[in-house]
């Protein structure tokens, strides 16, 4: 992969690598996506959390949406509506 830095970036990257601390510009990056990484920055894989972990009580979906799981929806007669002009 090729990446443009700007000249700022790129100054940077070498006055780290002029401290001594890293080796090489992959060393500088690498370690910068590791920081972002382990701030939360990256999401590296999604997992789903359960209805607990978000703060929901055991049971609570069952109880509620599950309850209406065999209950038929019905739409009652609403009358007769008033018939207005067509527009043309």
């Amino acid at each position: 992969m090729n990446v443009s830095l700007t000249p700022e970036l790129e100054q940077f990257i070498q006055s780290q690598i002029a401290s001594g601390k890293y080796a090489s510009a992959q060393e500088v990056i690498v370690d910068a996506l590791k920081t972002l990484a382990a701030k939360g920055h990256i999401v590296t894989a999604v997992q789903p959390k359960t209805p607990e972990e978000l703060g929901w009580p055991p049971g609570f979906f069952e109880q509620t949406a599950g309850c209406l799981q065999d209950d038929p929806l019905v739409r009652y007669p609403q009358g007769e509506y008033e018939l207005r002009e067509s527009l043309e």
